[in-house]
């Protein structure tokens, strides 16, 4: 048996950085993170393949003596908590002290600080968590970090990072998170010395999503009047009604200043909007939730990206309130009609201590011919009989129709009918090679974010083999001059998003051809709702006659029935 002893300081910081340093993304968050702490008024990052060749964090806040700066990469060595008490008031992004040890134990790792009373910086190198030297340095006060050669001294962890795209995208949107997060700071980001986005300090909000997020975004957010609750502030922009996404990617929420993953948050917003977007999309939003520290506690994930609350309930109850006011008064169709109005906007030289009621739950309308026997009409008597012996009979509302059959009596749901039909349609264009392609008169011009943009680019043979045509003409702008013919013009920009964000959720399925086409036909075929008054007979019958020479006519693709069939046996029984 192996004998028990101490690790290595160097051993435990490499085996520490497993927890702080997944990716470069995560070595540049830790890096804003401690120059925010700081007081910087102007961050710069630069980075180089993707973060693996070279990071760079440059700030003008505070910096640190000498003695500081060595002291900084001793594990848990920190400023900002004393006592375990502090942990419930944590008002600071770092706390544990041990980011910069975690850091330098798996790279090149130079800090150059220089605190503003003092008439020289300091620059310290460390290599695979060994110092180097420590010496003067002449310097503007701040601090500079550099981070090069990421994971040389551990090459297995090399491997587990993605493309160079693929990496630089998660860093182009972490420090975009950021930039959003702190609209008093100033953020310039560039790439190999080419500059992403710039972002003076003291912007207006919407100005700033504007310059970081986009214009297309831009158009389709609301600024949304201060909310305010005794303990609580909330403040953003909130998607107009029917704005959505097929990921979270846009759904941005920030608590004391820190870009967080909060279901409370995220779930409470998604309810907001429940009425007004089609299910299983998410709304766009940029919401800043300001909170008694001691409310939230942000000692939860080793990252810190996620953040739990003291009073779930509660932060819920505000939020959704909030949220309904506001769309309510941008003309939300499908909200409540009568709410308790619960919270008022926060107006300059008002009482901020707001009384709460509990919200009103929303009343579903019941038609007024719930209930009552409704006969079903026959069909003209010329209705033309399907080869398979079925006869339609009527419509059923919009989305079913009723057919006899030569056994009894069937009921078909159109749009999971059609769906299979599909479906099946584009496995076997995709299975031949043999795309159907559209041409388009006018392209169509698409902003990607950085990590879908990455994604478009590592699997653009895949989808040309699809039927798409894309054609790159700034970054992240793409130009689509074809499509499948199973696309529709006016769906192409919602799918292509949709698209990518499950081609960067599910990687590994779209790096295998036989089940990245049948995601891609899955996700077609969500977009292939044909309602039922909008086909003619002739058309039903053709739709049943294709359904019965698919491969599985039983089911749509997500695996819900096309039709149900009683027998004349299931009838006599039923009547008998």
């Amino acid at each position: 048996m192996a004998t028990i002893r101490i690790l290595e300081d160097t051993v435990a910081n490499q085996i520490a950085a497993g927890e702080v340093v997944e990716r470069p993304a995560a070595v540049i968050k830790e890096l804003l993170e401690n120059s925010l702490d700081a007081g910087a008024r102007r961050v710069t990052v630069d980075f180089s393949r993707g973060g693996k060749a070279l990071m760079i964090v440059d700030d003008d806040g505070k910096g640190m003596t000498g003695e500081e700066a060595l002291l900084s990469l001793e594990r848990h060595a920190t400023s900002k908590i004393r006592i375990a008490a502090d942990l419930d008031r944590i008002a600071t992004f770092g706390f544990r002290g041990e980011a910069l040890p975690s850091i330098a134990s798996v790279a090149r790792f130079t800090m150059q600080t220089r605190p503003t009373e003092a008439p020289s910086g300091t620059e310290i190198s460390v290599n695979a968590g060994k110092i180097v030297h420590r010496r003067e340095h002449g310097m503007a006060p701040g601090t500079r970090i550099e981070v090069a050669n990421l994971f040389h001294p551990v090459p297995a962890r090399l491997k587990f990072l993605k493309s160079d795209e693929t990496e630089a995208a998660h860093i182009v949107r972490l420090v975009r998170l950021y930039a959003v997060a702190h609209p008093e700071v100033g953020f310039l980001l560039r790439e190999d010395g080419r500059e992403i986005f710039r972002s003076p300090g003291n912007a207006p909000l919407l100005d700033r999503v504007r310059e970081i997020w986009g214009r297309q975004v831009a158009e389709e957010v609301t600024l949304m009047p201060v909310f305010a609750r005794p303990g609580m502030k909330l403040s953003g922009l909130l998607g107009k009604p029917g704005v959505s996404r097929g990921t979270r990617q846009d759904l941005v929420t920030v608590v004391n200043g820190r870009p967080v993953d909060s279901r409370t948050m995220a779930f409470a917003l998604m309810e907001s909007y429940h009425t007004l977007i089609p299910k299983g999309r998410y709304p766009l939003a940029f919401v800043f939730l300001e909170m008694d520290p001691a409310w939230v506690d942000v000692n939860v994930h080793p990252a810190k990206r996620e953040v739990r609350f003291r009073d779930e309930a509660r932060v819920r109850n505000f939020l959704i309130e909030s949220v309904l006011a506001v769309l309510r008064s941008h003309g939300g169709d499908g909200l409540p009609a009568q709410t308790v109005p619960a919270v008022a906007p926060l107006v300059a030289g008002a009482a901020s201590v707001v009384s709460i009621a509990a919200p009103v739950p929303p009343t579903i309308p019941v038609p007024a011919s719930a209930g009552v026997a409704v006969p079903v009409p026959v069909a003209p008597a010329h209705a033309p009989a399907v080869r398979l012996g079925w006869r339609l009979l009527s419509r059923l509302r919009e989305e079913r129709a009723v057919f006899e059959t030569p056994t009894g009596l069937a009921i078909l749901d159109i749009g999971a009918a059609h769906q299979r039909v599909l479906y099946e349609s584009i496995l076997k264009q995709f299975s031949e090679q043999k795309p159907v392609s559209q041409p388009l008169l006018m392209p169509l011009a698409i902003e990607l974010e950085p990590l879908p943009a990455a994604v478009l680019r590592e699997r653009l043979p895949l989808l040309t083999a699809a039927g798409f045509d894309f054609e790159e003409y700034g970054r992240n702008f793409w130009r689509m001059a074809a499509l499948p013919a199973w696309l529709e013009p006016e769906d192409a920009l919602d799918f292509v998003r949709d698209l990518l964000a499950e081609m960067a959720r599910r990687e590994g399925d779209f790096g295998r051809p036989s089940l990245a086409y049948d995601a891609l036909a899955k996700l077609a075929v969500g977009k292939a709702r044909r309602k039922g008054d909008a086909m003619s007979e002739g058309e039903l019958m053709e739709l049943v006659q294709s359904l019965f020479r698919t491969a599985q006519p039983g089911t749509c693709p997500r695996g819900r029935r096309t039709y149900v069939e009683w027998t004349d046996a299931d009838l006599g029984r039923r009547f008998g």
